[in-house]
């Protein structure tokens, strides 16, 4: 395979009508598939072109993983641009940092970010670049490629800062192709063996301004072809709903994710944290621990880790359950793989065999040395003879490590962060925290090498889950550790956490020993970012100062604003919320105390919400669409003598929408669909009150006969109209709103009344915001509908229809963006009126 630069993999392997991405945002799901994303990115060059960005111009990245972010990559390649990535998480003093020090031209900033503005610094958003590939039926924009070699520079990434300064690695086309190369050519001679199995879908926790994250989202799936999956949040049951819902087949992730995963399924399976006597074969491992497996969806099988060390107990845990664990070693500076372990030839505690062309030596000192063209050519702005860590073209890691008899590298830790006794001895700092770890009491732990009379000694830092002595936790540990590597003192960090980087969860090593020197106080508690309280959470979803002791109820939050603070809280917390436990929390203590508390036990769980999934199958759409053409329809229009305005402004639709009417009768969705286009009627669901079908739903509340009839109307109301329940006081709103948004990234258009329940005559009940609030988060304009005449066919009491006439006038599509919902809800119900 010959590839003198990324654009040549990008023509070969980004092109194919397949799906590519799958963009769980947590509100709506998108696909698109390679040919969209080809599409996208010769858009995006062309634009660029257009906005005067040059070749070697750069450009600020800065956004959550999502597929935009793939497609201005390449976008960037095409026009010569150089990409700088930035974590989405660090912080905004940082990003302007990096900006002024590469002169950058543009920034690309995601919906996760906060608002800014960079002074000379033109500012799009990544969401509107979706636009660009969701029509793909069209033909593609002509480009012509900038002239590119393989030394040309494609990206600038700035480390992490964990352990030293931030500084700016220059990562080269060849580079890249360096680690693409080898990796597609050892896939290639099993792709046949696996197209049983295709697609594999990849979910990616890993950033993609991180290289292995990028690596395993960008370059990986195509070569399969297979399809990578981003999510919102990283709470454990969000990952495992994700991954059985999806069918991933490889969840990509850090270290700690598994250790976040182990924990939950522990607790949803307890059998699993017994460690057998025998070892059998992977295939009765499957099935002594199926109760595990079935927790993830029979397709899953992989997990590949990178960006920091994984705990050998961790990687034995999955591995005994079945799972195949697969991890490599790399830098940013290697772009980023040196080596890889084989997915059918894993070692356990090895991170692999070096990847073709490049070579690995251990020095003297047993640190880790690399050669070969995927390493970095320098630093940006840094002179090669001021990098020290390139020595006669070896480049010089900074970690130690061994190398064994079959040329597996194992590696022990970092050169820097090594503790060097008084008696000269090398203590590796992750060996101890794997024994402090496993004391009871002891969440997660961070040794580090506190000087003391000339040498360091080891201190243990830890967090913990109940109280416990310190002098308890070292005694206990030491029981375990050699000589040298016995813990001297314990210090207990004062919050819930230690401090990692946000990216790839590595600790802050340096952070941490700076803070156990200057006497380990709780008044010096070093800032690590910015704070993430439910107290600060609930100040932004409510507008205002909130106190400890101030009653829910009293915050005038409405159910919609509700379910948005739910959301938040997931998102920024990392927990999976209750939504009914949420309801009745009194105080915003309570709510703090259950959403982090160590009991919590919302933590696994969700309301069921009854979402009909089987009237999207193609038997029962096939059904509905005869139904409606040959006898729905047709009965409507007998009654109802419709006359529609305003299918101009339908016409213009492109993909879905919400149509937002007002409400006057049962037969309401039936007018609509009469009044809409055939392009457009069979390819629409009804938001329906929940509430009305409470005998369906809650049946020990009414009698037989009333289960019966409410029963037949809910099911007949699903199968022939696409409806689904909306609750409107009931739990359940959440999780409603997701299903309304897999509605609509299937396609689908939404007819909603946001009155939420039905009106006489002319007059307009006031509008309730989750019509706009949904509008918002999904991104999908909503198109004003206004009904006349349909409550004297069928009103309020009436048993029969009789005919009458009907004005249905549709208006011109409204792009709600932003979260005022009730300015925006103001505008929509004007709207409606002035039609």
């Amino acid at each position: 395979m010959t590839r003198e630069t990324l654009l040549d993999y990008f023509d070969d392997r980004v092109r194919s009508p397949t799906e590519f991405f799958i963009h769980d945002d947590g509100y709506r799901v998108r696909r698109y598939s390679y040919d969209a994303v080809r599409h996208a990115a010769l858009a995006f060059a062309n634009r660029l072109d257009s906005a005067g960005v040059v070749a070697g111009d750069t450009v600020l990245f800065w956004g959550e993983n999502r597929p935009e972010w793939i497609m201005a990559f390449w976008g960037c390649l095409l026009r010569g641009a150089v990409v700088v990535p930035i974590d989405y998480r660090t912080s905004i003093e940082f990003l302007a940092s990096v900006g002024r020090t590469v002169n950058a031209r543009l920034l690309l900033v995601g919906d996760e970010v906060a608002e800014i503005n960079l002074e000379d610094l033109e500012t799009w958003r990544l969401a509107e670049l979706g636009g660009e590939a969701t029509f793909p039926g069209t033909p593609a924009p002509e480009h012509v490629p900038h002239a590119t070699n393989r030394d040309d520079t494609a990206e600038i990434i700035f480390t992490s800062g964990a352990t030293s300064d931030p500084k700016g690695v220059v990562i080269t086309h060849r580079n890249v192709l360096a680690n693409i190369v080898p990796v597609e050519r050892e896939v290639s001679k099993y792709r046949k063996y696996g197209r049983p199995f295709f697609p594999l879908r990849f979910l990616n926790l890993l950033p993609l301004s991180h290289m292995f994250g990028q690596a395993l989202g960008t370059f990986i799936p195509p070569m399969l072809p297979g399809v990578c999956v981003f999510m919102k949040g990283y709470s454990p049951h969000a990952i495992v709903e994700q991954i059985r819902r999806r069918k991933i087949s490889v969840l990509v992730c850090v270290p700690k994710i598994l250790d976040v995963l182990r924990e939950h399924v522990v607790r949803l399976a307890p059998e699993v944290a017994e460690t057998p006597a025998d070892h059998p074969h992977v295939t009765r491992r499957w099935w002594r621990y199926r109760q595990a497996h079935r927790l993830f969806g029979m397709k899953f099988w992989c997990f590949i880790v990178g960006a920091a060390p994984l705990d050998p107990d961790l990687e034995a845990f999955w591995q005994r359950l079945g799972f195949l664990v697969v991890q490599g070693y790399g830098l940013t500076e290697t772009a980023p793989i040196v080596t890889l372990n084989h997915p059918f030839r894993t070692q356990r505690g090895s991170v692999g065999t070096p990847i073709g062309g490049v070579q690995v030596r251990i020095a003297d000192d047993g640190e880790i040395l690399v050669k070969g063209e995927n390493v970095t050519t320098g630093y940006f702005g840094v002179d090669d003879d001021a990098a020290p860590v390139f020595e006669d073209g070896w480049f010089h890691t900074g970690d130690l490590g061994t190398l064994d008899e079959a040329g597996r590298l194992h590696v022990h830790g970092r050169k820097k962060e090594m503790i060097v006794t008084a008696e000269g001895l090398n203590v590796f700092p992750e060996d101890v925290e794997r024994v402090v770890d496993t004391v009871p009491g002891v969440r997660e732990s961070a040794v580090v090498g506190v000087p003391r009379e000339g040498s360091e000694r080891v201190h243990a830092v830890v967090v913990l889950d109940t109280p416990t002595a310190p002098r308890q936790i070292a005694s206990v540990a030491n029981r375990a550790l050699a000589d040298h590597q016995r813990v001297r003192e314990v210090l207990i960090w004062p919050g819930d956490r230690l401090p990692r980087t946000e990216g790839t969860q590595k600790l802050m090593r340096r952070t941490i020993k700076e803070w156990a020197t200057q006497g380990a106080s709780p008044t010096n508690t070093p800032t690590t970012g910015h704070t993430r309280s439910v107290t600060s959470i609930l100040e932004r979803v409510a507008g205002g100062p909130v106190a400890q002791d101030a009653r829910l109820d009293e915050l005038g939050l409405s159910s919609l604003e509700r379910v948005e603070l739910i959301m938040v809280l997931e998102h920024e917390l990392d927990v999976t919320v209750d939504e009914r436990a949420v309801g009745e929390a009194g105080t915003v203590a309570e709510l703090e105390a259950l959403v982090t508390g160590p009991s919590a036990p919302t933590r696994a769980e969700t309301v069921d919400y009854p979402a009909p999934r089987w009237n999207q199958s193609w038997v029962v759409r096939g059904a509905r669409r005869a139904a409606l053409a040959l006898w729905l329809l047709p009965l409507t229009r007998l009654f109802a003598w419709i006359h529609v305005s305003g299918l101009e402004h339908v016409a213009t639709v492109r993909g879905p929408v919400v149509f937002a009417a007002n409400h006057q009768s049962f037969i309401d969705p039936s007018v609509i669909l009469a009044a809409l286009p055939p392009s457009h009627r069979y390819r629409v669901v009804t938001a329906m009150a929940k509430e009305f079908f409470s005998a369906h739903f809650h049946p020990g509340r009414h009698g037989v006969v009333e289960r019966i009839t409410n029963r037949v109307n809910y099911y007949l109301s699903t199968t022939f109209y696409n409806a689904f329940p909306l609750p409107q006081r009931e739990a359940g709103t959440r999780e409603a709103l997701r299903y309304a948004g897999e509605l609509i990234g299937a396609g689908n258009s939404l007819i909603i009344f946001p009155e939420g329940r039905r009106t006489l005559g002319d007059a307009i009940e006031p509008f309730q915001p989750g019509t706009t609030m949904l509008a918002a988060r999904l991104e999908v304009p909503v198109v004003p509908v206004r009904l006349r005449g349909v409550d004297r066919v069928l009103g309020p009491g009436q048993r029969m229809a009789r005919p009458g006439r009907v004005q249905v006038r549709f208006g011109p599509q409204m792009r709600l963006t932003g979260t005022d919902y009730h300015a925006m809800t103001a505008r929509l119900e004007q709207a409606v009126n002035a039609l």
